[in-house]
């Protein structure tokens, strides 16, 4: 099968799912107690690593031959509510390809048994692909359309845990 034909044999509606949890760190926290708002992103690009390396895409560094990396192209933020020191969150990573830009939908939601499920954050992130030489892909390369098309009917696994 030929690039052109995978990326046409991708359904427009298709998603790809990760999950995992982790608790609110101490580090992570501003002077009040709550997760500061710069700290979901460092959670945010875990997710995202995540997923694609759970269909075996992996993160190159910039500069290697053959190598490819997905910088952050757009990134919306949306917070709900305030994650406390130690509350139990789930990272969910939803993404969905639409043409060469890979979005990201992320919803972090808490696992506390007195507000189990309640949206802390939620997000949408926009990522490129980038060569060795950090020039644009206006295609997904085939490794990666390959990854996609081979992880399409997988079902989702139950979530990580981060400790």
């Amino acid at each position: 099968m030929t690039t052109t034909e995978r990326v046409r044999s991708l359904p427009p509606e298709a998603t790809w799912t990760h999950h995992f949890d982790f608790d609110v760190q101490i580090f992570d926290t501003d002077c009040f107690g709550v997760m500061w708002h710069g700290a979901y992103l460092k959670w945010m690009e875990l997710g995202r690593c995540k997923l694609l390396n759970n269909m075996g895409v992996t993160i190159d560094v910039p500069g290697q031959a053959n190598g490819h990396v997905y910088p952050v192209a757009e990134q919306n933020l949306q917070f709900k509510h305030k994650a406390p020191y130690a509350e139990p969150l789930r990272l969910t990573t939803v993404l969905t390809v639409r043409g060469f830009k890979m979005e990201f939908e992320q919803v972090f939601r808490s696992r506390h048994p007195e507000h189990m499920e309640q949206v802390t954050l939620q997000s949408k992130t926009t990522v490129l692909v980038l060569d060795g030489d950090w020039k644009i892909q206006r295609r997904l390369p085939t490794f990666l359309l390959e990854a996609l098309q081979d992880n399409i009917d997988k079902p989702t696994a139950a979530p990580d845990t981060i400790e």
